[in-house]
């Protein structure tokens, strides 16, 4: 019986305790009630690389290959935009690096992560299309960039690209009235 009594006690302090109000934790070193989002005061604007350090000079700048809001304007004259997530950006970077380096399987993996990450990028599907032409896997790259023609939908220089792959792709399997094909169609486009 006493048990009972000092649980019925003590039950209504901790069930106290567990139901006060907190604000959430702070976000990125900021206190509560500040907007997560505004630039803090003295915050470098200086972009960094995947490995947390600053870009040593402005070639390496301009090298990024996907940008995080790239332009590609269609039949119509209509500018068009597609985004990539900042994740998806540092992995490509990463399989850049690796492919330059020579490793090719690192830089395919890398890339079928980030295609993970966002499946319906043309762009990654076309980088992907031609480390696989790199690798002697024609079939498989001329596949890809059949998809990356089909996501392609506004953007007709990386369609044009996507068909010049396949053609490059149908040539390296001996098929070359399928390459010429697939050539014809690049240019029409």
């Amino acid at each position: 019986m006493n048990n009972k009594f000092l649980f019925f006690l003590l039950a209504p302090l901790l069930l106290n305790g567990c139901s006060g109000y907190q604000p959430p934790a702070p976000i990125f070193g900021k206190t509560y009630g500040t907007n997560p989002y505004e630039k803090q005061k003295g915050a470098s604007t200086q972009p960094y690389q995947t490995d947390g350090q600053p870009f040593n000079s402005e070639i390496e700048k301009r090298e990024l290959p996907l940008k995080p809001a790239s332009q590609a304007i269609n039949r119509d004259n209509v500018k068009v935009e597609r985004k990539a997530p900042p994740a998806v950006l540092a992995l490509v970077y990463d399989a850049d690096r690796s492919s330059k380096a020579g490793d090719l399987e690192s830089a395919v993996a890398t890339i079928e992560r980030a295609l993970r990450i966002d499946p319906r990028n043309p762009d990654l599907t076309y980088k992907l299309a031609q480390l696989r032409l790199r690798q002697s896997k024609p079939r498989l790259a001329e596949d890809l960039a059949k998809k990356a023609a089909l996501l392609s939908i506004n953007d007709r220089v990386l369609k044009k690209k996507s068909w010049l792959l396949i053609s490059a792709a149908r040539k390296q399997q001996k098929n070359y009235f399928g390459a010429k094909e697939a050539k014809l169609k690049a240019d029409g486009i």
